[in-house]
């Protein structure tokens, strides 16, 4: 019986930095989910129909979906933004954020963590 050599297009990097940002994703989806009714709002619906952000591509527009979670509810935002963090946190435990002057800032964390995932 003679083998076939299958190669494929996608390299690891490639597929571990997908795996990754999806977990970004749904870290985001299960705190809207925690903090938000979602049968009276949808959170992904509005980003999409009002400023054109789709869930997938929450990763690339990351500055722009902070500064509109951060408008839309106020200081409420930080719940949010604390638990998202909590689960990213426990599914990528090797990304360690040292923020400076030991102040926290969400958009600046997922940043950080967009470059550490790339690399």
């Amino acid at each position: 019986m003679q083998t076939e050599k299958i190669t494929t297009n996608y390299t690891l990097p490639i597929l571990k930095q997908k795996n990754e940002t999806l977990i970004i994703i749904e870290a985001i989806d299960e705190s809207f989910a925690l903090f938000i009714n979602s049968k009276k709002f949808n959170i992904f619906i509005y980003l999409e129909e009002k400023y054109g952000i789709t869930k997938q591509n929450i990763p690339e527009n990351i500055e722009k979906t902070v500064n509109i979670i951060e408008k839309l509810f106020g200081s409420a935002a930080k719940l949010i933004e604390i638990k998202i963090i909590e689960l990213i946190h426990k599914k990528i435990c090797d990304f360690n954020y040292n923020p400076p002057k030991g102040d926290l800032f969400f958009k600046q964390y997922l940043l950080e963590l967009l470059t550490f995932l790339r690399n």
